[in-house]
């Protein structure tokens, strides 16, 4: 691993942060993927520096922690800007967003979680929503967090930067140094997972402070689409019904004006959004239960989509629109689902059909949603659905509970960021939730708000400030889990085009297998996942490590047969080794040299015995070095 990743511990020595006096006024850096709760304290060895790492163009968070000896009547937070150790190049204090951690109070935890998934029992409080002031009192003995989200440069130089957060209150300061490691690749701006959190727009706070479908309304759609965009949610939805309007006409016939839904997606899609989800051309009868209940369509909704199809056609939208029929349909509802889907392809065959499903045959349903707990038990099902080109996504909302991933108030943040390395582990399309800002009452920041009758906080992430969308701990931890993925994609991505480069030489070359074997650290299954955010956070700089290691000489690329972490039974263990490294390049495994074509291709099948579970490959390349190891599960006789 490169030096520099461990570099930033001797910032605080440096800046004298350890050596300090103590003070009234504790800052500190907790781990990024904490909720830092009112009782939290200082590490008993001094505070180290508050570290972040990211590529350029991402969106790289982290956390400081404040708690006062007497009450303060007004905190601010401000954060110099970071300057580049060897070049004195600058992320300017401007890219960084603080933000204030405001608590919510519970008063019952989510039914169905384990006590030892919570992260707090109830009575307490628990950070989610950010404040909109820049200032706010602190009261004493009782910790405050600060979110930090570092929006770095897409042109910003590769390395590390030093810079200094203050924390100033009534007449005293505190200062916490700032290490910051910008990775030598970008993220890029094409989101290649789709993900929605369905709204309520404009939605608590907003509501009748704009003419429906004026100006004004359709300026702040494009604000709060932007919003979305920069927190990687690629689409919305809305209605159907509202946005096509029926024109009776003087000879009795009805036209269709679509003016409102041509404005409504064009504000969208050119603030980021890729697709649009109108609900709804179907309704059910009878419960969701019933098994006589049956899915029928919506005649108005239908007459409505040949003037949607028209739009599409002239407006080139294809493959961004998509209609929802009737949501949660179950097992007895399959043939009468399968007939709506095909009337709507007939009537509108460039609309794509999603649905949150609570089944596995739905006909021609382009886009399958199924409950990821759903998704865990009938894989075989809707690996089939895969094969057949269909887009699979899959859906949390109240549940499922017990030791799956979600995003509840009262699980760890860890959860909600391993959601999306549960997309890439099965190939999986996107992800849907119903709750963007279904706030309950009119006071957004209580428990009841976000959770009525619902686990804690299944009702909202998103949070109304003054005059704009307010994100949150989980909103913004669901961003950082979708560039987590995509650096997943990007590694892939690398090996993928190395592969084109190399020819018939790579042909062994699974692109997927070194993310997959990295991913699986993480999540093993759709619930099995780790519980130590410093694991997720190690695989991540390892990920990135791997992606930069792709540009930068030597070159060595190893894949194994069987993948890395495979359990191995007794013998002979026979590991299939094979690489690429620059033509010419000395390769050894386990110190052993093996032969290296003209391609830069070697092979070698390794017989592992039982005292060496690890396979360690070296590369020496004009005198520069490299090597990687692959480690295996060893039964012993």
């Amino acid at each position: 691993m490169k030096t520099h990743l461990f570099l930033a511990l001797s910032v605080a020595v440096s800046l004298g942060i350890y050596a300090a006096e103590p003070t009234a006024l504790s800052v500190w850096a907790p781990p990024p993927l904490a909720k830092v709760l009112r009782d939290a304290v200082p590490p008993s060895e001094g505070p180290g520096p508050l570290i972040i790492e990211g590529a350029r163009n991402e969106t790289a968070s982290a956390q400081a922690a404040v708690r006062p000896a007497a009450d303060v009547a007004a905190a601010q937070v401000s954060i110099s800007d970071l300057v580049h150790r060897e070049t004195g190049a600058v992320v300017p204090a401007s890219a960084v967003t603080l933000q204030w951690e405001r608590y919510i109070a519970i008063d019952r935890n989510t039914t169905g979680l384990p006590g030892d998934e919570l992260v707090a029992t109830a009575p307490n409080s628990i950070p989610d929503p950010f404040w909109e002031a820049a200032t706010i009192p602190l009261q004493a003995g009782e910790t405050q967090a600060v979110w930090l989200e570092a929006a770095i440069p897409a042109d910003a130089a590769p390395g590390d930067y030093d810079g200094t957060l203050t924390v100033t209150t009534d007449g005293e300061t505190a200062q916490l140094a700032v290490a910051l490691h910008v990775w030598n690749f970008a993220v890029p701006d094409e989101r290649h997972l789709s993900v929605v959190n369905w709204w309520r727009f404009p939605g608590l706070g907003f509501d009748g402070r704009f003419e429906p479908y004026s100006d004004a309304y359709y300026q702040f759609l494009g604000e709060c689409c932007a919003f979305l965009a920069a927190h990687r949610q690629t689409d919305i939805q809305s209605s159907l019904n509202e946005l096509i309007q029926e024109v009776p006409g003087a000879d009795g016939k009805v036209s269709y004006d679509t003016s409102r839904l041509e404005r409504y997606a064009a504000t969208a899609f050119e603030h980021g959004i890729r697709q649009i989800h109108l609900h709804a051309v179907g309704t059910r009868t009878g419960n969701h239960t019933d098994p006589a209940g049956r899915i029928e369509p919506v005649a108005a909704a239908m007459n409505r989509l040949p003037a949607l199809e028209a739009v599409i056609q002239q407006r080139q939208w294809q493959g961004r629109i998509a209609v929802n029929i009737s949501d949660e349909p179950f097992i007895h509802h399959e043939q009468s689902y399968a007939a709506v889907v095909s009337q709507v392809h007939q009537l509108a065959p460039s609309v794509r059909v999603i649905e949150a499903v609570e089944a596995e045959f739905f006909g021609d349903l382009d886009i399958y949603v199924p409950k990821l707990s759903h998704l865990n038990l009938w894989y075989p099902s809707f690996q089939e659905v895969q094969r057949e080109g269909k887009e699979l996504w899959y859906y949390t909302c109240c549940h499922p509970v017990g030791r799956y991933p979600n995003r509840f108030l009262d699980q760890s943040l860890l959860k909600g960021r391993a959601l999306f390395w549960i997309n890439y582990l099965y190939d999986l399309d996107g992800f849907l939730h119903w709750g963007l800002n279904h706030f309950y009452g009119d006071d957004p920041y209580t428990q009841e708000a976000i959770s009525h009758g619902l686990p804690l906080g299944d009702r909202a992430v998103v949070y109304p400030g003054e005059t704009k969308y307010l994100g949150s701990l989980r909103f913004s931890t669901m961003r950082d889990g979708l560039q987590d993925f995509e650096y997943l994609w990007l590694l892939e991505d690398g090996l993928r085009q190395l592969k084109e480069r190399v020819g018939a030489d790579a042909h062994w070359l699974d692109p997927r297998q070194r993310s997959l074997e990295l991913c699986r650290r993480v999540v093993q299954s759709f619930y099995d996942h780790t519980r130590d955010p410093q694991v997720l956070m190690e695989t991540r700089r390892l990920l990135a490590y791997e992606i930069e290691a792709l540009a930068e000489a030597p070159l060595l690329v190893v894949q194994t047969s069987p993948p890395e972490n495979t359990f191995v039974p007794a013998g002979p263990r026979n590991i299939g080794v094979r690489g690429l490294v620059a033509p010419g390049a000395a390769v050894t495994i386990n110190g052993k040299p093996v032969p290296v074509r003209d391609s830069g291709y070697f092979c070698q099948a390794w017989f592992m015995p039982d005292n060496q579970p690890v396979i360690t490959v070296e590369v020496n390349e004009n005198g520069a070095h490299r090597s990687v190891s692959r480690s295996f599960i060893l039964e012993h006789e």
